[in-house]
């Protein structure tokens, strides 16, 4: 799961986490487990990479 969070860093992804949230944000960086997301309003969050289930991100057409 780290390594694919490191593929989509700098990007906007939604994460589904095992409570059914989900929540979005441009992921900083990964450090020891946790992600950190940087939310629109430049809140940060910090998920632990064993709570993710899914990460959900949009295609972009070039």
């Amino acid at each position: 799961m780290a390594a694919l969070l490191n593929r989509f860093r700098g990007t906007f992804v939604v994460l589904k986490t095992v409570s059914s949230e989900e929540i979005g944000g441009r992921i900083v960086k990964i450090n020891n487990g946790i992600v950190v997301l940087k939310t629109l309003l430049g809140t940060r969050i910090y998920v632990p990479i064993s709570k993710i289930t899914a990460v959900i991100t949009r295609g972009m057409n070039k």
